[in-house]
C-alpha cells in the first residue's frame, strides 16, 4: 500500500492522530475522575438504602411489613418481596459496570463474606432484581431501569463517537484550509514555469493568504513582462545583427574574384554559424506557440518522414560524412500510432535531438525508436558518440552550455539545442531524459507524458 506523500495527507493525519490522542486522554480522565467516582457514589448510596430497608423490614412486625413495602415503592420506586425462587436471567449487560459497583458496595456493607446475587425476571423485563439474605429469609429488591439511570459504558461510547467525529472532521477542515491555497499556488507556479501568466484570486481568505496571492500576482506579471522584454530585446538584436551580416555576405559575393577562396569560405562559414546562433537564441526566447492546436498525427509515419528528411539534409550539408538515420517502431504498434500533437513544436524537439545526435555520432548511424511506456509514446534517439558524463547530463540543458573535449566549438552547435528541447518539453508537459546507451554512446528519451500523468495512470 502506497502512503500518499501529500501535504494534505500529512497535515490531516498529524491532526487526526493528535486529536484522537487528546480525545483518549479526555475520555480516560473523565472516566477515572468523574464517571467512575459518581457511579461508585451512586451505587454506595443505593446499597446503603437497600441494606437499611432489608434490616428495617426484618425488624418490623409481620402485620406492618406490607405498609413498609408500599411506602418503599412509592417513595423510592423499589419493590420488596420475599425470595421464593432463584432469579431467571443473569444481570443486564447495559448496566453491567454499575451492577458490579452496586454488588461490591452491598457485599462490603453486609460483610462476613455475604454473597449478593443479581438478575432479572422474565415476566418483569423493566426491573433489575437483587437478592439479599436476612435473619429470617432472603429478600428480593426490584429496582426499575429508569431509577438506575447511570450507564457509564453508554456514556463513554457516546463521548468517544462524538470526539472521533469532531476530531476527524476538524482535522480535515483545517488540513483543507491549509493545503487548498497552497495547491492553487502550486498550480499557478507550474503555469508560470511553463511561460504562462497565472492570476490568483485575492479577495478571500486570511490576510496572509491575500498578501501571498497579491505578491504572487505581481511576481507573475513581472516575470511575464521580463520574458516579453527578453524576446523583444533578442528579436531586435537579431534584426540589427542580420543587417551587417547581410552586407558582409553581399560584399563577399561582389568581390568573389578578388577574395581568396579559402578566406572567403571561412567567412561564409562564420556568417552561417552566426545566423544559426541568432536563430536558435530567438527560438529560445520565443518559447512555445501557445496557440498551436493539437492535431491527430500518426507518429510512425511522422518519424519515418522526419528521419528521411534529416538524413537528406545532412548529406547535402556534409557530403563527405556518413549521415545514416535509422527508424524503427515497436512491433506491437502495428506500424501506426495516432497521438494528439502540437506538430511544429514536436518536430522542433525531434530535429534538435536528432541533429545533436548526428553532430556527436562520430559518423556512425543514429537510431530512432518508437515504443510505448504504459499508455504513452516513448521516442528514443540513440547515437554511438562519446556520450555525456553523468554529472553533466542536467547541465547540458542550460543555454550556451558546452562540454569540454568531445563537445566543443569545433564540432559546431550553438549550445542552445537542448535548452530549447527542455523549454518546449516543460511547456508541453513532456519528459526528456539523457542516459548512456548500452554499448556506448548517448540515448535521449522523449516521453509524451509528464510524471503526474504517469502517477495518475499508475493509480
Amino acid at each position: 500500500m502506497n502512503i500518499p506523500n501529500t501535504l494534505f495527507f500529512r497535515t490531516a493525519s498529524t491532526l487526526i492522530i493528535s486529536f484522537l490522542l487528546l480525545s483518549l486522554i479526555v475520555l480516560a480522565s473523565s472516566a477515572y475522575f468523574v464517571i467512575v467516582p459518581v457511579g461508585k457514589r451512586s451505587a454506595d448510596d443505593l446499597a446503603a438504602l437497600l441494606v437499611l430497608a432489608s434490616q428495617t423490614w426484618a425488624e418490623l412486625p409481620p402485620e406492618t411489613r406490607p405498609d413498609f413495602e408500599t411506602e418503599l415503592m412509592h417513595a423510592h420506586n423499589i419493590k420488596l418481596v420475599k425470595a421464593e425462587r432463584p432469579l431467571d436471567a443473569p444481570m443486564r449487560p447495559q448496566f453491567y459496570i454499575y451492577q458490579r459497583l452496586l454488588q461490591k458496595a452491598l457485599e462490603k456493607r453486609l460483610g462476613g463474606g455475604t454473597r449478593v446475587t443479581m438478575g432479572a425476571e422474565k415476566n418483569q423485563p423493566g426491573w433489575l432484581w437483587i437478592t439479599l439474605p436476612t435473619v429470617e429469609n432472603s429478600l428480593q429488591f426490584g429496582i426499575s431501569v429508569e431509577r438506575i439511570g447511570a450507564r457509564p459504558p453508554v456514556a463513554l461510547l457516546a463521548m468517544a463517537i462524538a470526539m472521533v467525529v469532531l476530531a476527524v472532521g476538524t482535522a480535515l477542515i483545517i488540513a483543507l484550509r491549509i493545503t487548498r491555497p497552497l495547491a492553487v499556488l502550486s498550480s499557478a507556479t507550474t503555469t508560470v514555469g511553463k511561460g504562462g501568466n497565472a492570476i490568483i484570486v485575492e479577495n478571500n481568505g486570511p490576510d496572509e493568504l491575500v498578501n501571498l496571492a497579491h505578491n504572487f500576482n505581481r511576481m507573475s506579471h513581472e516575470v511575464t513582462e521580463l520574458l516579453e522584454n527578453r524576446t523583444t530585446l533578442l528579436a531586435g538584436i537579431s534584426h540589427d545583427l542580420r543587417t551587417p551580416l547581410t552586407r558582409i555576405r553581399l560584399a563577399l559575393e561582389i568581390n568573389t574574384d578578388t577574395t581568396d577562396s579559402t578566406y572567403r569560405s571561412g567567412l561564409e562559414n562564420n556568417i552561417e554559424e552566426m545566423e544559426q546562433l541568432l536563430e536558435q537564441a530567438l527560438l529560445l526566447a520565443r518559447g512555445i506557440d501557445k496557440k498551436e492546436p493539437l492535431k491527430q498525427r500518426d507518429l510512425v509515419r511522422l518519424l519515418t518522414t522526419l528521419a528521411s528528411q534529416l538524413e537528406a539534409e545532412c548529406l547535402l550539408q556534409h557530403p563527405d560524412s556518413e549521415c545514416e538515420i535509422m527508424f524503427q517502431a515497436d512491433s506491437a504498434l502495428n506500424n501506426s500510432l495516432i497521438w494528439p500533437l502540437p506538430e511544429q513544436s514536436f518536430l522542433r524537439i525531434l530535429r534538435n535531438l536528432v541533429e545533436n545526435a548526428l553532430r556527436y555520432s562520430d559518423n556512425k548511424p543514429v537510431s530512432i525508436e518508437l515504443s510505448l511506456q504504459g499508455d504513452y509514446p516513448l521516442i528514443s534517439i540513440m547515437d554511438r558518440g562519446p556520450g555525456i558524463p553523468e554529472k553533466e547530463r542536467e547541465a547540458v540543458f542550460r543555454p550556451f552550455y558546452r562540454l569540454e573535449g568531445s563537445r566543443n566549438l569545433k564540432t559546431g552547435g550553438s549550445g542552445l539545442g537542448l535548452a530549447i528541447v527542455r523549454q518546449l518539453c516543460q511547456a508541453l508537459g513532456w519528459k526528456i531524459t539523457l542516459q548512456p546507451r548500452q554499448g556506448g554512446g548517448n540515448e535521449a528519451q522523449l516521453l509524451l507524458a509528464s510524471e503526474s500523468d504517469l502517477a495518475v495512470n499508475t493509480v
